[in-house]
């Protein structure tokens, strides 16, 4: 039986409500803003600093638990979970840390980091963590010295991640601690938990179902274990390390999956991901991201110049690969002397910022490659040019790309993730990384009008048929009330008790 008041405990990470930019922001906006007679509660972990801390809710938003994992504040200083600070400090005891927490710790990082854990086994370990943190001090239980000790045995049982050096171990560590300090948290009662990936943050999912009995649901926009690999592969040097990722991160997700009623991807393309990670096959449920059709569709918009203008609506970030995009745009200039490319979009990575800006002065582009920093008309942006391009390393199912389709825009694209499933035989691909291939393509629609004309209008038409925000909010709305209906009955979660 479904309750009378229906609430979605809806579990973010750097996104909505803090950060009013990017897909998965404007896929939780309209997901909720679409669904007024639920409500929901918004559990967003928090690793970037520059959050923003006053933003806009609509009325069916009841409550916001912001953690921030940055800084050495406590997050109680930032989250009222409405249990006072000193009862839980009072509560976690030296007895109660060394005879109850620090096994079930040694316990959780043994089978974590373990290649060969299986995936019901790795839920009971968040399980029984949950347990023993929930109401405690967390700080008091992942920042004793115990705990780092604990935490540098298990490497040191294993040949291979014995070689980690103390930094990476140190990082690995306190990724650990800001990560699980959640369990400790108090939840408030929902009917389905809806992860908006399936990395860290969505422990509290496995706990809600647990703890209440509530049904899960994942929307993966991009597989969060192939974007950290990309990540460890850029940023981590040494096999050790790379390897304990893998196989962390891996079995994180494998947990999420185990415990998930529903897995919903935003395209096929990720199902090959999750299927390939263990997701039971009969658990997926595909539903592609919708856009508002009538806000996004052709129009005349002004323009500066009469120049060749390329658009790209995109984050300045490593992912969107910036800089294949200005080398395109320098090869492509040979033929197309007069070219334009517009990049609208914000950053918060300054590095890659810094060095887009460098590669763009380094090739001599001038006038040639402007950034036009961030926009609340994307709509414009995208009909301001003669074609629309993407140059990014991994997505899923992009909002960009079906904005600039619904727009009647020309598309080259690269061929990953979900782009090809989403532009199908209305764009030209290319290979990632290839800026000559991409320079290619670039300059064979801006001088050939009559095919891009040809694939504007197929762009509109499969916009308008296939990826519009009410059918995709409809699915969504009726996921809710299939597993809202579920009978469902938790497991009694006791927590231990205090001890002197």
């Amino acid at each position: 039986m479904v309750r009378s008041t229906k609430k979605v405990l809806l579990i973010n990470w750097d996104s909505y409500p803090n950060f009013a930019t990017g897909g998965v922001y404007f896929w939780a906006k309209r997901l909720i803003e679409g669904l007024p007679d639920w409500k929901f509660v918004v559990f967003h972990q928090l690793s970037n600093p520059n959050a923003s801390s006053e933003y806009p809710l609509p009325p069916n938003v009841e409550k916001v638990i912001e953690l921030p994992i940055f800084g050495t504040s406590r997050y109680e200083e930032y989250c009222d979970d409405g249990r006072p600070l000193l009862r839980k400090i009072r509560g976690t005891s030296k007895r109660l840390v060394e005879e109850s927490f620090l096994p079930l710790f040694e316990s959780f990082m043994a089978g974590f980091i373990a290649d060969d854990s299986g995936a019901s086994q790795l839920v009971d370990l968040v399980c029984e963590l949950r347990k023993v943190m929930r109401g405690r001090d967390s700080k008091k239980l992942l920042e004793h010295p115990a705990t780092w000790e604990i935490f540098l045995d298990c490497l040191r049982k294993d040949p291979l991640y014995r070689e980690m050096g103390i930094r990476e171990a140190l990082t690995a560590f306190r990724v650990m601690q800001r990560g699980l300090q959640m369990l400790s948290l108090e939840l408030p009662r929902v009917d389905i938990t809806h992860c908006s990936l399936a990395w860290l943050p969505s422990f509290m999912a496995i706990v809600a179902k647990r703890e209440q009995g509530s049904p899960i649901l994942i929307t993966e926009h991009g597989v969060a274990y192939r974007e950290l690999l990309l990540y460890y592969n850029a940023y981590l040097y040494d096999q050790p390390s790379k390897i304990f990722w893998k196989v962390f991160s891996r079995n994180v997700v494998r947990a999420i999956y185990e415990a998930a009623d529903i897995i919903a991807p935003v395209c096929r393309a990720n199902e090959v991901w999750e299927r390939t990670l263990g997701a039971d096959p009969s658990k997926i449920r595909v539903v592609y991201n919708g856009i508002d059709t009538e806000r996004f569709r052709p129009m005349d918009v002004p323009r500066e110049e009469r120049a060749p203008t390329v658009i790209s609506v995109a984050r300045v970030d490593p992912f969107k690969d910036i800089t294949n995009l200005a080398y395109a745009i320098k090869y492509a200039k040979e033929r197309i002397p007069n070219i334009r490319c517009l990049l609208y979009g914000d950053s918060n990575n300054l590095e890659y910022s810094r060095r887009c800006v460098s590669v763009v002065e380094s090739l001599a582009l001038g006038e040639s490659f402007k950034f036009m920093g961030s926009t609340k008309e994307p709509e414009k942006a995208y009909n301001s040019g003669d074609l629309v391009v993407f140059s990014g390393i991994t997505e899923g199912f992009p909002f960009s790309i079906i904005e600039a389709m619904a727009c009647g825009k020309a598309i080259v694209a690269t061929a990953v993730g979900g782009v090809p499933e989403a532009l199908g035989e209305c764009g030209l691909l290319v290979k990632s990384r290839q800026p000559r291939d991409l320079a290619s393509a670039i300059t064979r629609l801006l001088t050939d009008e009559k095919l891009r004309n040809q694939l504007g209008a197929a762009s509109l038409k499969r916009a308008r048929e296939q990826f519009s925000i009410g059918s995709s909010i409809q699915r969504i709305s009726q996921l809710y009330e299939s597993l809202a209906s579920r009978e469902t009955r938790p497991e009694v979660m006791k927590e231990v008790p205090v001890r002197g």
